[in-house]
């Protein structure tokens, strides 16, 4: 139900090459830095959004296993 499929690995780059564009792009217009500025941003925005899809996923995994774990409490009490 919670697993990451190959999609959802294609989309969370995506969604990182779009961020990290739009932010290489105002860099290097707006504060006159080269294309250097362009590739790092891309790079820490997909790392940045790869860390954020792991947490939710963690959140979930915690989620399920708490409701299990009270499931099997009350069965138990």
């Amino acid at each position: 139900m919670y697993s990451v499929t190959f999609g959802k690995l294609l989309q969370f780059t995506g969604i990182g090459l779009v961020i990290g564009f739009i932010i290489g792009m105002v860099a290097m217009l707006g504060f006159d830095l080269d294309f250097l500025a362009m590739i790092v941003s891309v790079l820490l925005s997909i790392i940045a959004v790869f860390a954020a899809a792991m947490y939710a996923e963690l959140y979930h995994i915690r989620q399920a296993v708490n409701e299990q774990t009270d499931k099997t409490l009350k069965r138990k009490g």
